[in-house]
């Protein structure tokens, strides 16, 4: 199976295909994303439930953090009251490990985690770990044995899966990276004010290098000559073997509408969702709770009702395990399959629907099948759903407008009016000004580049590049101090 990932670097937003169909969206978010580390205030105690919440922003929602996350605080390990280890107005440095949800504030803990390529440092846990995804007893045993070696004092460390098999100059040349973060966090955080944001993973190509660049990926297509560049300084950093192909996009045409992938992110935040066989589902998502409920609709192969059913319902799990996966449908999820009266028609369709969950990096939990016949399961959330990053007006992320399509009576999101192009042709500012002001205007034309066909100058030193907005930053200001003076 073919497999790549396209990145958007002027969207900061990238896409994993697999057969050209979307598996997974990967967005760099502007506000609180798991693994943001900040300095924070406690806020408020509550030892009904033994836990807090934090104060990490002047502007957005406090964090809750749990007693059970705040371990290495503990004076002695029989102390388990939240009452013992924090008070009200204390400094404490956290780390988001779930982010938040239009009502809730992101989860937190204090327990420290800086994710390198191969390893993991734990700057408060004294322990080592070895990834479980590693099964080659010889291979753990080496790895265990370096560890033991590299541990820095007082500190853990991680060895993730992705280390089988690599050198060991690879394996310590990432661990002492991760030190000199941890140190540099250090610094930042004893002279730096509270409430204050101390670490963010803002870069999102070594974001994907990191944890997305794997031997069975075939092809990494890019639409920026810098982000190209940085795709191949990260493989060269982390010593990655080169079996995937890197390509540079050079169309007109937005990236993400090239591959239709702002088109499947459109499919994937509508309630109705058409199977092959004919049925449909219907997906209904709440805070805590989501819904989804498969109807048969036109399915009519089987001149068997019983049939029918249950080809109906396994179109519809193939269908719904790759909903969760895109959507990134978190919390409680239930699902109204037909109705089944064969007991061995529920248990072959449980087995099926187990099998395709498998495949999801969530790892979701199937709890039970109720005497009504609804299938509940659980899935473990960290990001972000999709609709909570496309479609919720209070989002920094993403401000999405919103077009009325007249067959539905619901809310639809168009999505290209949003997502940036990096063919952007005109300036970025609308002031008006009073006084008239004669430009030279002058023009050349080069067939070949873009980016150079027309010009504005101001003066001799100063220029207007309109094909070309990141060279136009200084301009306004320019404009303001040096051309537009009063008179």
């Amino acid at each position: 199976m073919v497999k790549k990932i396209i990145i958007s670097r002027f969207n900061n937003i990238a896409a994993i295909l697999q057969n050209n169909k979307i598996q997974e969206i990967i967005p760099i978010n502007k506000t609180y994303q798991v693994n943001d580390i900040y300095i924070g205030i406690v806020q408020k105690i509550f030892s009904s439930i033994n836990a807090a919440f934090i104060k990490i922003s002047n502007h957005g929602k406090s964090g809750f953090i749990h007693v059970n996350d705040i371990k290495h605080l503990k004076k002695n390990r029989y102390v388990n009251h939240i009452n013992d280890i924090l008070t009200i107005n204390q400094k404490i440095l956290v780390q988001i490990i779930k982010e938040p949800t239009p009502n809730k504030g992101p989860r937190l803990t204090t327990n420290i985690n800086l994710y390198g390529k191969y390893t993991i440092l734990m700057p408060f846990c004294n322990t080592i770990y070895i990834s479980h995804k590693i099964y080659d007893h010889n291979e753990r045993i080496h790895l265990h044995s370096l560890a033991i070696l590299l541990k820095p004092s007082m500190m853990g460390i991680l060895i993730r899966s992705s280390a089988e098999g690599k050198t060991t100059k690879a394996i310590i040349d990432d661990l002492n990276y991760l030190k000199k973060q941890w140190y540099s966090i250090e610094k930042i955080t004893l002279c730096s004010p509270s409430p204050n944001l101390i670490y963010k993973e803002k870069n999102l190509i070594q974001k994907i290098i990191r944890d997305y660049y794997k031997f069975n990926l075939d092809n990494i297509i890019i639409d920026s000559e810098d982000g190209l560049q940085q795709i191949q300084y990260c493989i060269q950093k982390w010593n990655c073997k080169k079996n995937t192909r890197i390509q540079l996009y050079k169309k007109n045409e937005c990236i993400l509408e090239h591959f239709d992938i702002i088109k499947n992110i459109s499919k994937a935040l509508q309630t109705k969702v058409k199977l092959s066989s004919g049925g449909h589902l219907i997906i209904e998502s709440n805070e805590a709770l989501t819904v989804i409920d498969v109807n048969s609709g036109s399915f009519n192969k089987s001149d068997n009702s019983k049939e029918a059913i249950l080809r109906t319902n396994f179109y519809a799990a193939i269908e719904i395990a790759y909903q969760l996966q895109i959507r990134n449908i978190n919390g409680v999820i239930i699902v109204d399959f037909i109705d089944m009266l064969s007991q061995q028609d529920q248990l072959q369709l449980l087995e099926h629907f187990t099998k395709l969950l498998q495949l999801d990096y969530a790892k979701p939990q199937i709890v039970q099948l109720s005497e009504l016949g609804l299938v509940e399961l659980t899935r473990r959330r960290r990001r972000q759903s999709l609709e909570e990053l496309f479609n919720n007006e209070k989002n920094t992320y993403l401000q999405i407008y919103r077009t009325y399509y007249p067959e539905q009576n619901k809310t639809n999101v168009n999505i290209s009016k949003y997502l940036k192009n990096k063919n952007i042709q005109s300036l970025f500012f609308n002031k008006k000004f009073k006084k008239r002001i004669i430009t030279n205007y002058k023009s050349k034309n080069h067939p070949t580049d873009l980016f150079f066909k027309d010009f504005i100058y101001f003066n001799n030193k100063h220029t207007i590049h309109l094909l070309n907005p990141k060279k136009n930053y200084i301009i306004p200001f320019i404009i303001y101090s040096i051309t537009f003076k009063k008179k």
